[in-house]
């Protein structure tokens, strides 16, 4: 039981890392970052997606891991 909460968790997980990398315009509207010129509303918009890929990547290795053993 233990197990299939962590799967269902780290699955969620991996859904919001997905969901940064490809909107991230919905999270960086509903976020607390500052909001300025171009410049600064497309490094956020990165930040969010690199944010993003790197959480889903560490969600994705926890399920290989706890998969493999």
């Amino acid at each position: 039981m233990k197990q299939a909460l962590l799967v269902l968790m780290l699955l969620v997980f991996v859904g919001i890392g997905v969901a940064h990398v490809f909107k991230p315009d919905w999270f960086v509207k509903r976020s607390g970052v500052r909001k300025g010129g171009d410049m600064l509303s497309e490094y956020n918009r990165v930040g969010f997606q690199i944010a993003g890929a790197l959480f889903a990547a560490a969600a994705i290795y926890m399920l290989y891991s706890l998969f493999r053993s």
